[in-house]
C-alpha cells in the first residue's frame, strides 16, 4: 500500500511525449486494440497540447488531494503539497515525504522512521507510476492505448475524459487510468487509477502555481534532518 501510494505521487513529476493512432467507439471503450498505434487521434491531439503546456512550466507548486477507495475499507482522502522543478521534486502526504535532488529519489516514511533511496526512472520507464505528467510517458512507452471517452460537465466546467488501458493487463498495477481535462483551460483536473483488486485512487490538484521561484533547499536531502531513521539504498 505504501509503495503504491508513493509510486502514484512520484510519477507526478516526470513528463515527455506522446504519439500515434487509435480506434474507439464514440463515448465507449476502445475496440479491438492490440498496440499503442491503435490509439485515438483526437485523444492524442489533446495529450500533445497538454504535454507542450506542462513542459513549458519551469516550476509547479500545488496543494493536492489523494482519494483512496479500497474494497472492504472506508474511503479516505489525504491532503498534501508538492513542488517540482525539472527532475527535482518534493512532496508531503501525511506521514510520507518524497524528495528528488535530480540524482536520486528519497522516500521518507516518518511513521516507521525509514528512508528508501532509489534511482530516477530511466526515460520512458514508468511501470505503475501515475501523474498528469508521466501519463504522457505511459502512452509513449508503447504499453498503453488511449481514447477520448467524451465530454461532460463537472462542477460547472466542461471537461474531456481520456482513458488509458494497458496492453499487458496481467502485468500492470492498474486495469485502466482516466485523465480528466478542463477543455477550455487545457489543464489536467484529476487523474484516476483503477487497481486490479477493485481499488481506485484519485489524484486531484488544487491551488496550482507555476513558474514561481522555489528555494533550492526545497529539493535537497540532508541526512542530518532524519537522525534515527534507517536507510535502505535500492540503487544499483
Amino acid at each position: 500500500m505504501t509503495k503504491l501510494l508513493s509510486s502514484l505521487l512520484i510519477a507526478f513529476f516526470f513528463c515527455t511525449s506522446a504519439g500515434s493512432h487509435l480506434s474507439a467507439q464514440p463515448g465507449g471503450e476502445p475496440n479491438n486494440y492490440l498496440a499503442a498505434s491503435d490509439s485515438d487521434p483526437a485523444a492524442l491531439r489533446i495529450v500533445e497540447t497538454l504535454r507542450t503546456k506542462y513542459e513549458g512550466y519551469s516550476t509547479i507548486q500545488a496543494d493536492f488531494r489523494l482519494e483512496i477507495d479500497i474494497p472492504g475499507t472506508e474511503p479516505e482522502t489525504q491532503s498534501g503539497t508538492l513542488a517540482r522543478q525539472g527532475d527535482k521534486f518534493h512532496f508531503k502526504l501525511g506521514p510520507q515525504e518524497g524528495i528528488s535532488d535530480g540524482e536520486a529519489i528519497y522516500f521518507i516514511l516518518h511513521g516507521s522512521k525509514e528512508i528508501q533511496i532509489s534511482n530516477l526512472p530511466e526515460e520512458g520507464e514508468t511501470d505503475g507510476l501515475l501523474t498528469p505528467q508521466s501519463i504522457f510517458n505511459f502512452y509513449d512507452s508503447g504499453k498503453f492505448v488511449i481514447a477520448l471517452q467524451g465530454e461532460e460537465t463537472q462542477n460547472g466546467r466542461l471537461v474531456q475524459v481520456l482513458e488509458l488501458k494497458p496492453l499487458d493487463r496481467d502485468n500492470s498495477d492498474f486495469t485502466k487510468m482516466r485523465m480528466i481535462v478542463d477543455k477550455n483551460k487545457k489543464e489536467v483536473v484529476k487523474v484516476l487509477a483503477f487497481g486490479r483488486d477493485g481499488s481506485r485512487f484519485t489524484f486531484q490538484l488544487d491551488n496550482t502555481k507555476v513558474n514561481q521561484s522555489i528555494p533550492a533547499d526545497r529539493f535537497a536531502y540532508n541526512k542530518d534532518d532524519y537522525k534515527g531513521y534507517y536507510e535502505t539504498d535500492l540503487r544499483f
